[in-house]
């Protein structure tokens, strides 16, 4: 996933994870004690990491596991109970495999614990664009992988070049061919399609990572046309959402840049749904680039979706296009009135959704008919005399549906009543045999109707005579509709131009919406639980004496004694921020600010309130170190500043470039630089030209006074010129 696209000016005073050196030195011996950054057997005690595990099967698990527990203490537990150490060559850290029950099929998902202080990845591109930039860079990355059952031979020819590796248990050599380790036992296969985990593999039927603060991003899905042989995208979309519920994940975030046929999807499924398609599983608006922001995202969305047809019809005039002809056929298909642009996309998807069950042409009940046209006997001769056209014509030849109604227009009292009679011609049997047959013409795009022969006059009274618009004639009509009702590049012209800019607008801030965000586990929301034993308490931790640039960490949930003293929160909560950030090594908690003065001897249950957020404030040695440093921030080390003139002031993963003036950065769109072009040689932002021109002007006024002085403007710069 291509998380930005910038161009090549300026790359190198941005601070990214694959800029840093591999080579520069960490103080390793500062971070001693971090226990994640021990073997991975290490993390969950002495267990047996040989025998079988058993299958997790989250539809039969409570889907918020063990209330109470950290998204840490989860994926320790999820280890122990499920979890067989694989081997993982030129991953930093160690990797677990733990067989699960998806969509009812087992698969194996692959576990990463990447250790970020040991790796040569620092920074997250995907934190850096979601809001998240000023986190402290966390220790462990956990990687979530469901690896694709149909991988290429080549692909694993090329995992199994290193003809030897080390076993991850007991570090013996093995060879590629060997599948388990003769010294310590241990299951493995080397390099090969069972051992071997690439990160960057793109053919990954599920991959996400999740830092161990709880944070994290889902980076894909792949299902049936991604490859899968088994697993549909929703069933790995449902297996991923309890498994966050399961591990007490904190928040995730998802870009949404799928295209399917060509179109975009987060544009099409919100203008059906109103939501994109994250959004069946909670996914919400996370972050928007150029500036969107929540409100106006919705708003463009409601826009967009309701956006009367009738904008779109020909109205009698000439001449018809095949939009028109596309946009009359579905409102002839459809049972129910479709007046909105949302009523048309959804009713043609729905159809795409049961093109493998047989379609009838549904008919309206009499009741309702006679609420609808007033006159019931009226439909019935309106519906005669359009079998009477039918007869007429003979011969087996086929009627368009414009035809047919222009035929009988005269004997119906309103446009209504011939939609309504046309909708329930079809199947209409004859005294002398016959019944009235209808299809979708695929070449012309309109209903057609003939009488034919009627074998078995019961069946036929059953069901409707119809021939159903194929699949395949369903996606390239989807498609045309969506090119010429909603891509704003390719839009059909209609007025009122007023209505079509706001729609072209709206159809703009939706694609630039890509950012959505789940939250599963958030402080404030939900309560947590009451033990007579143990408490449960959120803990933010405050700096003392902390840069200019520097924001405070997530809160994290402690679990301590119940008998637990102020002293004794104080000494938790260091250790528990000194296991997730490295950063923090050097952390000593002074302070637990509270409503009363406390003593180090008072009891925590006493001094705090059930679901509080306690901030516990301290200071943190090293912090501005060159090596400590490093992990300050996920955005990185430089300190750069995001101004553009479309509102945004932090990186949106949009392509930008940086003034040569001011070195502010901003987007490349927005400076009038289309994505296809390359950036200039020399660029000068907006207001640096402004202020330039404004001391231009301030110079020439006083130059004019003295009346030698003429001035010509080259471009948005004044120039002077002097008389010689």
């Amino acid at each position: 996933m291509v998380v930005n696209g910038r161009p090549l000016k300026r790359a190198k005073s941005r601070v990214a994870a694959d800029l840093i050196p591999h080579n520069q030195p960490i103080d390793l011996d500062a971070i001693a004690d971090l226990r994640d950054a021990r073997r991975p057997s290490d993390l969950i005690g002495s267990i047996d990491l040989i025998a079988p595990r058993g299958v997790l099967d989250l539809d039969s698990i409570a889907p918020d596991g063990d209330v109470g527990r950290s998204f840490r203490e989860s994926v320790r537990a999820l280890f122990s109970k499920y979890g067989r150490m694989m081997q993982s060559p030129g991953v930093e850290g160690g990797a677990w495999m733990v067989m699960v029950r998806v969509g009812g099929v087992e698969v194996e998902l692959c576990v990463v614990d990447e250790d970020v202080v040991r790796g040569k990845s620092v920074y997250c591109d995907q934190c850096k664009v979601v809001g998240w930039s000023g986190h402290p860079v966390c220790a462990k990355r956990y990687h979530f992988i469901i690896r694709n059952e149909n991988r290429s031979a080549a692909t694993t020819a090329a995992l199994s070049s290193c003809p030897r590796t080390g076993c991850v248990h007991c570090g013996s050599t093995l060879l590629v061919s060997e599948s388990r380790c003769m010294t310590c036992k241990l299951e493995g296969r080397g390099t090969d399609h069972d051992s071997s985990i690439q990160l960057d593999d793109v053919s990954h039927l599920l991959h996400a990572v999740v830092h161990s603060n709880g944070y994290g991003h889902l980076l894909r899905v792949n299902g049936h046309q991604g490859g899968s042989k088994h697993l549909t995208g929703r069933h790995i979309m449902s297996f991923w959402d309890l498994l966050c519920k399961f591990l007490h994940v904190r928040k995730v975030t998802v870009m949404d840049i799928s295209k399917k046929h060509r179109m975009e999807y987060r544009l099409l499924h919100s203008v059906t749904t109103g939501h994109p398609w994250y959004g069946e599983w909670g996914y919400q608006f996370g972050a928007g680039s150029y500036g969107v922001n929540a409100s106006s995202y919705h708003e463009a969305v409601e826009f967009l979706s309701n956006l009367p047809l009738s904008l779109f019809s020909s109205q009698n005039r000439s001449p018809r296009t095949q939009l028109h002809d596309l946009i009359s056929l579905y409102k002839s298909l459809s049972p129910q009135e479709l007046t909105t642009v949302r009523d048309l996309f959804k009713y043609i998807t729905n159809l795409l959704h049961e093109s493998n069950t047989p379609f009838k042409l549904l008919k309206t009940s009499s009741s309702v008919s006679c609420d609808i046209r007033g006159d019931c006997d009226g439909v019935e001769a309106v519906k005669s005399g359009m079998v009477k056209v039918l007869r007429a014509v003979g011969g087996g030849k086929w009627v368009g549906w414009r035809a047919l109604r222009g035929a009988t227009s005269k004997a119906a009292k309103s446009g209504e009543v011939l939609d309504q009679s046309l909708k329930e011609l079809g199947g209409r049997t004859t005294e002398d045999g016959f019944v009235v047959a209808a299809r979708c013409n695929s070449q012309t795009n309109t209903l057609e109707y003939r009488l034919e022969p009627a074998p078995n006059h019961q069946s036929v009274l059953d069901s409707t005579a119809f021939s159903k618009p194929s699949p395949s004639q369903l996606l390239r009509d989807l498609k045309l509709l969506f090119n010429s009702l909603l891509n704003p590049s390719t839009s059909e012209p209609y007025k009122p131009l007023s209505t079509r800019a706001l729609a072209l607008k709206s159809a703009s801030i939706i694609l630039d919406c890509k950012q959505f965000l789940k939250s599963y586990n958030d402080p404030l929301s939900n309560p947590l639980p009451l033990n007579p034993f143990m408490l449960h308490v959120w803990c933010v931790v405050e700096l003392i004496d902390y840069p200019n640039d520097y924001t405070n960490p997530p809160p994290e949930l402690l679990v301590i004694s119940a008998s637990a003293t102020i002293s004794d929160l104080k000494l938790q909560t260091g250790r528990i921020f000194q296991e997730i950030y490295p950063v923090f090594q050097g952390f000593h908690a002074e302070s637990v600010v509270t409503n009363t003065t406390t003593s180090e001897s008072a009891l925590v249950k006493h001094v705090v309130n059930p679901n509080e957020v306690i901030r516990v404030r301290g200071r943190c040695l090293g912090l501005g170190g060159e090596k400590l440093g490093l992990y300050r921030m996920e955005r990185g080390l430089e300190n750069w500043t995001v101004d553009c003139e479309c509102g945004a002031r932090d990186d949106d993963g949009e392509r930008m470039m940086a003034c040569d003036t001011c070195g502010v950065w901003q987007h490349t769109r927005c400076s009038g630089i289309k994505d296809s072009d390359d950036v200039p040689a020399v660029f000068v932002c907006v207001k640096c030209v402004r202020k330039k021109n404004k001391g231009k002007e301030k110079e020439m006024e006083v130059e004019k006074k003295c009346g030698n002085v003429n001035s010509k403007k080259v471009g948005m710069v004044s120039e002077c010129v002097y008389n010689v």
